[in-house]
């Protein structure tokens, strides 16, 4: 929410800073009821657009509408253009191409040529071009709605229209003559309406209300376009002008519809899709432990800091008695909701085991078991740590998970269990090792995901082993609450993300510390 927020200010600024000074120094020059246009060129060298325009001139009534349009439009079509920017979707084009279209069309009447004092000659060449360029954005909207095409026709349309688009300018500009594809491009037109038209009558097109009200619109547009791009081929002389741009209008408010309920719809999905990582957020969250766990001569940290919403990382405990306690911690493959769906299932495999709570090898083959044939490509990296404060004992077992690491602080030494064994949820019948450690004053355990060593920094280097041993070494007068802070800092500082919204990868770390009291029987 925060960030559309920010996207919306810029929005805001850039209409406050660009349109609106456009528009405010339009109406003072409207308001005064003049322009004066200089030319260079004598009326018989002046184009048919430029001759128009006479030195010197009141505006006429026609002139003004025209420009209020053009500036309108323009407008519009910026603004158009810098929200698909700020809500960008490269699967959607229909925004930015209806803000091209919207843009370019305004920009081809007299608004811009009204505000800005250029000779007159810039402007004979910049209409031309335009002319040239409007269809593209016209095809490519068209695609958003009718798809490729019969045989991909449309798509082909706006494609073809690039190309013969970048050769009209070329040509224009060689020969000195901006309108010399002016013929070529009223048939290029007429080919595109016509190749348009007939999708409209696709067999296998599914209307829908805006594709309904996006035809009436279009098939009006179609006619006032053919009628003045198509009189002057059939006599010379023959001008019809402004019925094309009438019909403009009309399909311009047809168009704003279409747009307006595909994005309010894209919208209204988007507010469903987050709702609904919402609620899987507040299920997953209930999965995780709530209460922390009191054991005499352990102190336990647990930190959770998922890449989204919801995650793959899933951690839990098992508290056989006041002594003994069990400690398991997973990563499934993958991200969001789907791993946060196996990492519920992990929860309940698990809990249906705890009556093997003492056996780490045997917690880890019933989940197995129970992941099996379920998964299809996912899997599940996991390990678990069984503790017996009254044998002064632990015992570890993993699933292809990271190593457990103990910092032994009688002998200041870091030591690495890399008992890995094979990924759950993938191969039946593993047979899974435990390996069986001391426990000595002041030891420390550490359990953790990937993501802790696999985090990066600008550079793509990875904070790896030999950073977090380090890190381990030097902060281990730290209580274990501390400690799991100060390593999550030292974990965004290295990746330069400025909070946990940022981190590439699910982390979850689990810091345990053993303190020696003496049992009472």
């Amino acid at each position: 929410m925060r960030i559309f927020i920010a996207k919306l200010f810029v929005l805001v600024l850039l209409i406050k800073f660009f349109c609106f000074p456009f528009l405010q120094h339009a109406a003072e020059n409207i308001t005064n009821g003049q322009i004066v246009l200089t030319s260079s060129l004598t009326p018989a060298e002046q184009s048919p657009v430029d001759q128009q325009s006479k030195d010197n001139r009141d505006l006429a009534r026609w002139d003004i509408y025209e420009i209020i349009f053009g500036t309108v439009l323009s407008i519009i079509g910026l603004a158009l253009i810098a929200l698909s920017l700020l809500r960008w979707k490269p699967n959607d084009l229909s925004l930015i191409s209806f803000g091209m279209l919207c843009f370019l069309y305004g920009a081809r009447t007299r608004a811009f040529e009204f505000l800005f004092d250029i000779p007159l000659p810039f402007w004979s060449y910049t209409a031309w071009f335009i002319t040239y360029l409007v269809p593209i954005p016209a095809w490519l909207f068209s695609e958003q709605f009718l798809g490729k095409g019969w045989k991909s026709s449309v798509r082909r349309l706006w494609q073809i229209q690039i190309v013969f688009s970048i050769t009209a300018i070329l040509v224009g500009v060689y020969l000195q003559k901006p309108h010399a594809a002016w013929a070529a491009n009223n048939i290029m037109v007429i080919i595109g309406i016509v190749v348009v038209l007939s999708n409209f009558f696709q067999p296998t097109l599914l209307w829908s209300r805006e594709l309904k009200v996006l035809r009436f619109g279009f098939f009006l547009l179609a006619a006032t376009g053919l009628i003045e791009n198509i009189a002057p081929l059939l006599k010379k002389g023959i001008e019809i002008s402004y019925l094309e741009g009438s019909g403009l209008i009309i399909f311009i408010g047809c168009l704003g519809y279409a747009v307006a309920h595909r994005f309010f719809q894209n919208e209204k999905e988007l507010i469903a899709i987050s709702h609904e990582l919402e609620t899987a957020r507040q299920i997953q969250s209930f999965i995780l432990p709530k209460e922390s766990i009191n054991i005499e001569g352990l102190s336990i940290t647990a930190r959770y800091v998922p890449m989204a919403s919801v995650a793959g990382d899933f951690y839990d405990f098992a508290k056989v008695d006041e002594n003994r306690l069990g400690i398991l911690i997973a990563d499934v493959s993958g991200h969001g909701v789907p791993a946060s769906l196996i990492s519920s299932m992990v929860k309940i495999a698990f809990a249906s085991n705890t009556t093997h709570a003492a056996n780490p090898a045997e917690v880890l083959d019933g989940i197995n078991k129970v992941l099996c044939g379920k998964l299809e490509s996912d899997f599940v990296t996991a390990g678990y740590l069984f503790l017996d404060i009254e044998k002064k004992n632990m015992i570890y077992a993993g699933a292809g998970h990271m190593p457990l690491l103990l910092w032994r602080a009688t002998e200041t030494k870091i030591y690495e269990f890399r008992e890995k064994g094979t990924v759950l949820g993938q191969f039946e019948g593993i047979q899974f090792k435990n390996i069986h450690i001391p426990l000595q004053p002041d030891d420390r355990m550490i359990l953790y995901t990937d993501g802790i060593v696999e985090t990066s920094n600008a550079a793509h280097t990875l904070f790896g082993f030999d950073r977090l041993k380090d890190f381990i070494v030097s902060n281990a007068q730290l209580p274990a609450g501390q400690f799991a802070d100060a390593l999550i800092r030292q974990l965004f500082n290295w990746s330069g993300k400025p909070s946990e919204e940022a981190v590439d990868d699910d982390l979850t770390l689990i810091v345990v510390d053993y303190q020696h009291v003496p049992i009472h029987n």
